[in-house]
């Protein structure tokens, strides 16, 4: 096995294999679109790793090559502790990047989730008209960082401040004593959401987690009768991961909605009737 191959059965994407004495930086299996990976391959020898699933370092080697010894495997284990001890430094800043942004914005509507059918619902607003979504841990409700929505190119972009962590970060909405949750990826997603929840008088949460895959782990860090509402990706990405936690899941009969598209498209009630399925399970 080549070590491209090797990194993709450990979850790690190598889209152009680079060699040299360092660490290099790569996407992984479960965040295409990231850098939570990491390798290391001098043309004979590597390492790969994917910060965001946990797995320790896999050692490669070409079967021509000197094994890895102890003291190699220790040395690069003191520059991979150096690296993560940079990563964290990055996730700091970008928290306080987040909380100075928020601290310029104002309250208020905002085109985008007007188009989204919510025209009066306010949100963080900067002062160039951008939305601000604050995203916290799931677990201690530390700000972590925040996606942040504007118009570029006449089209709505969505992105997250560089270097935040973004594994189990949250945005929660609803009451905050309650016995039920509802996960899910989008935040207007989440608000058809709660929509359908008020229009069922159900008391429940609804944990906003901005990805698929953050969605997975979030799910097994909460308390209580969760379900997931999935976007019907046509991956397949969304239903995958929701029958991967194990939950009673849902999602839109129609390939490509989500709850927010469901419900402009067809109303409330059918977010809500949906929702009913759900917790029939």
């Amino acid at each position: 096995m080549n070590f491209i191959d090797f990194a993709r059965t450990h979850g790690v994407e190598i889209n152009a294999l680079r060699s040299g004495d360092r660490i290099w930086r790569c996407p992984t299996t479960t965040h295409p679109k990231s850098r939570n990976g990491a390798y290391f391959f001098d043309g004979q020898r590597g390492w790969v790793q994917a910060w965001d699933s946990g797995e320790p370092v896999q050692w490669w080697s070409d079967a021509a090559a000197k094994p890895w010894t102890d003291a190699d495997k220790a040395d690069w284990a003191r520059r991979r502790d150096a690296e993560t001890r940079q990563r964290i430094q990055r996730q700091r800043e970008a928290a306080k990047r987040a909380q100075e942004l928020l601290g310029t914005c104002e309250h208020a509507p905002h085109n985008y989730l007007a188009a989204k059918g919510f025209p009066d619902v306010p949100v963080m607003v900067t002062p160039d008209y951008a939305m601000v979504i604050p995203m916290r841990d799931v677990e201690s409700n530390e700000l972590l960082g925040a996606q942040v929505i504007a118009m570029e190119n006449n089209a709505w972009t969505k992105k997250m401040l560089l270097g935040m962590r973004a594994k189990g970060a949250v945005l929660r909405l609803g009451p905050k004593r309650v016995s039920e949750s509802v996960l899910c990826e989008g935040f207007a997603t989440g608000l058809s959401i709660e929509a359908a929840i008020k229009k069922l008088c159900i008391q429940a949460a609804i944990y906003v987690t901005f990805s698929a895959n953050n969605l997975a782990h979030v799910a097994g860090l909460i308390a209580g009768k969760r379900y997931v509402f999935a976007d019907n990706d046509a991956s397949g990405t969304g239903a995958a991961v929701a029958k991967a936690t194990g939950l009673p899941w849902v999602m839109s009969e129609v390939v490509g909605h989500d709850a927010n598209d469901d419900h402009q498209k067809f109303g409330v009630m059918r977010v809500a009737r949906a929702l009913m399925e759900v917790r029939s399970q």
